[in-house]
């Protein structure tokens, strides 16, 4: 019974040493290990939960590598993935918004300011006005049409905590390493 817990909660330390490296700035390896760490909680029960958690840490280190195409596939792919779920309530709206924020934001990194303006107008649309004071403040800016640095949006991400990656939430002392094997 203790080695069943001891290999359900792996993927949970094994993700949080994914968690360190992408702190570090080395995201090929938090990406390895958020890759081993979604393939290993599949097999247990409330998986989906991991799953969106993981999907998210997997989306900011891509998004913090500069890996912009790859970040707004994995967006496409979620957002599918919702609308699979038939559901219209305040969770699922909120995820909807969230993902387009981030998709958003990938846009407006390629210089893509109408695409990013009608995905953040779109965010909006599903939780109002009010409610993710980066979308709010971004679609401010473009319907404005100032000039929007990549300086500007770290400093938006990091005032209202759009990561969800951060040193005050990582627990170190439960991390595991992967062997090098495990590509």
């Amino acid at each position: 019974m203790e080695t069943s817990t001891k290999n359900e909660t792996l993927h949970i330390r094994i993700a949080e040493k994914g968690k360190l490296y992408s702190l570090e700035g080395n995201y090929k390896e938090a990406l390895r290990h958020y890759k081993e760490a979604i393939k290993m909680m599949q097999q247990f029960k409330d998986s989906e939960i991991f799953f969106q958690h993981y999907s998210q840490c997997v989306m900011e280190a891509l998004e913090l590598s500069g890996a912009h195409d790859e970040v707004i596939s994995f967006c496409e792919r979620y957002i599918d993935f919702l609308d699979q779920k038939d559901d219209d309530s305040i969770i699922i709206k909120k995820h909807y918004a969230t993902v387009l924020e981030k998709k958003a934001i990938q846009h407006l990194h390629k210089d893509e300011k109408d695409i990013s303006l009608e995905l953040l107008k779109e965010a909006q649309s599903h939780v109002g006005n009010g409610k993710q004071p980066i979308t709010d403040q971004l679609v401010n800016w473009l319907q404005r049409g100032f000039m929007i640095t990549k300086q500007q949006i770290a400093a938006l991400q990091k005032k209202h905590q759009y990561f969800i990656v951060r040193a005050d939430l990582v627990n170190p002392k439960i991390a595991f390493e992967l062997p090098e094997i495990i590509s």
